[in-house]
């Protein structure tokens, strides 16, 4: 399609409109120089009229009484001449001699002739009257007054502008006519700008407005091709630019915010007044943390620590790392500026966080392993060796004496064999090799299986052992072996950190199995009134190698911490759950529970 032009469309109007305002200058011009004609020709006019008064004043009796004599005069020339009572009207024009009568009162009616006749001077008027069809007729009339033989006479002669009417009629009419046609054109010049240029400026206004909100459901329509069209056609382009543009800025954004909030370091920026501008979840979550251990965070912006980190890198532009800590949370923090390259200034401050607790516990935790199995293992050894060497040499006399040695030795080294059966099986378990062999086991039995085993250490120890079942929960699926090493870690625990002799009135281990109905599960709990768990040590109790007591405090406490993680390891592999209640000089209570299995 041709484009045309908006603005070659303006210019050919005004340019119409140019013409039109120099023909209407035109027609002006000529009016007036008519007018001018006219002056002159009513000028002459007067002229002849004038010598057509004096020929009639010289002899005027005639003229009242001889019609012949008005052969002479022009056809659009009459006179009425009165001489005392005596008068005479003279009509010319043949379409006007029917009517000379209403002619004649109608011209010695008009106001301007009764005011020429009363001052009784000569006077020329250019009146309009109307005749028996109402059509104007335009009249150049001369009035004379004048005295014969003591008689009072008037001569009133008009002459016919019926040509200079009908001229000023077409001039006015054409005048009209331009003057309508200029006024619509410039209307419909209005209307084609408002239509052409005004409403597509609104409607593109409005949608660039609506672009500025994200909203693109618009779209620019025109019916022509011109500049004004093109510009709509270059806003729908842009327009479905920007839709992409923001669509795709918005994924990002998006992407950019979910990689952000799952970072598992928390990452905290800070403009130059100390402000925080961003944060993400874990960097809110350690802010929640120093809010509730630091008693003056009310009064604070930011963390002290965090404060001079900050202040040294807008100082000095350079990052720095340190470790902090806040009851006993550790973190790693690392401070970098972001620099702005155009300003050559720095912007703001970004703060990295890593929690590394968990990584100082097992940091604690391994060396706590490397000692405990060290210690257990130099025990045993030594035990052995030394057990050994005594059988060697004969310091044992007897054969019973050797028989006990040799016990001694096959205890330790079944111990020790236990110990590494353990590390193995936590390793081959947390590394997902662990089958379940599910059968039904009747849980009295089982319990009291586990009592056989203990029987010597509850005397020892003077500890009463006990169960209970809930009706309904006789039995229950579960791999028999492997719960039997659960429930052995439990009980073994509670043997060796029950409380010394003399302290309780009674020492006790009581297994519980009860259904809880409102969350559908099997309950095992597994309760004593040993000497407890600190609560800073709760959080890792099922830590690999995490042993409550460090300071062997209590020499039965042999292990490698290690009981409790194949104790998790195994509930949660039959989807279990397992927790712990503990206070300090009061007891322990662990909680197993499992989905329920009806039978």
């Amino acid at each position: 399609m041709k484009r045309t032009s908006i603005f070659l469309k303006s210019w050919v109007l005004v340019t119409f409109l140019t013409v039109t305002i120099m023909t209407l200058m035109y027609i002006g011009h000529a009016i007036i120089s008519v007018n001018s004609i006219e002056d002159t020709y009513t000028k002459l006019l007067q002229e002849k009229i004038t010598a057509y008064k004096d020929t009639v004043m010289t002899n005027p009796e005639v003229y009242l009484t001889q019609a012949e004599t008005a052969q002479s005069l022009d056809p659009e020339l009459s006179y009425f001449i009165k001489i005392g009572d005596q008068s005479r009207f003279v009509v010319q024009n043949p379409d006007l001699q029917g009517q000379s009568e209403p002619l004649l009162e109608n011209i010695l009616a008009n106001d301007e002739i009764l005011d020429a006749i009363d001052s009784n001077v000569d006077d020329f008027s250019r009146i309009t009257i109307e005749d028996e069809e109402n059509n104007p007729l335009l009249l150049m009339v001369f009035v004379h007054t004048f005295e014969l033989q003591g008689q009072a006479g008037m001569l009133v002669i008009n002459y016919e502008l019926d040509e200079f009417q009908a001229y000023e009629l077409n001039a006015k009419s054409i005048t009209l006519l331009l003057l309508t046609v200029y006024l619509m054109g410039t209307i419909v010049y209005y209307q084609y700008l408002i239509r052409n240029v005004a409403e597509p400026l609104e409607v593109m206004t409005d949608i660039a407005f609506k672009y500025s909100r994200n909203d693109f459901s618009k779209r620019i329509t025109f019916e022509s091709y011109d500049e004004i069209s093109g510009l709509g056609t270059a806003m729908n382009k842009l327009g479905k630019t920007l839709q992409a543009t923001t669509l795709m800025n918005r994924e990002e954004r998006e992407l950019l915010n979910h990689l952000f909030d799952s970072l598992p370091a928390g990452i905290l920026y800070f403009d130059q007044n100390f402000h925080l501008k961003l944060v993400n979840g874990p960097g809110q979550e350690f802010l929640d943390f120093w809010r509730r251990v630091d008693p003056d965070a009310e009064a604070k912006a930011i963390p002290h620590q965090f404060k001079e980190m900050v202040q040294h890198a807008f100082t000095t532009t350079a990052g720095s790392e340190a470790d902090l800590s806040w009851s006993q949370r550790h973190y790693n923090v690392k401070v970098t500026p972001v620099i702005q390259t155009d300003l050559q200034k720095t912007a703001g401050v970004l703060i990295v966080l890593q929690d590394v607790t968990n990584e100082r516990q097992l940091d604690i935790i391994r060396g706590d392993f490397i000692t405990n199995v060290s210690h257990d293992l130099r025990t045993p050894l030594q035990m052995i060796k030394g057990y050994s060497e005594a059988i060697i040499d004969n310091i044992a006399e007897s054969n019973a004496e050797k028989i006990e040695m040799a016990q001694i030795i096959l205890d330790e080294t079944t111990e020790m064999n236990k110990m590494v059966n353990n590390l193995l099986d936590l390793s081959r378990m947390q590394a997902g090799y662990i089958e379940l062999n599910r059968q039904t086991v009747d849980l009295a039995t089982f319990f009291n299986h586990l009592a056989g085993r203990f029987e010597n250490s509850f005397k020892e120890a003077a500890i009463q052992f006990s169960y209970e079942l809930d009706d309904g929960i006789k039995t229950y699926p579960f791999d028999e072996e492997k719960m039997n090493q659960v429930f052995y870690n439990l009980i073994d625990n509670a043997v060796r950190y029950s409380a010394e002799i003399g302290t309780r009135r009674q020492k006790f281990i009581h297994i519980t199995v009860r259904l809880e109905d409102m969350l559908d599960k099997v309950v095992f709990e597994i309760s004593d009134n040993g000497i407890g768990i600190q609560a800073e040590s709760l959080p890792f109790i099922f830590e690999r190698f995490y042993k409550n007591d460090k300071s062997r405090t209590y020499s039965k406490q042999k292990g490698t911490g290690i009981g409790l993680s194949i104790v998790k390891t195994i509930v949660e592999a039959h989807d279990g759950e397992i927790e712990v209640h503990s206070e300090p000089g009061v007891g322990t209570t662990f909680l197993a529970r499992f989905p329920f299995h009806a039978s």
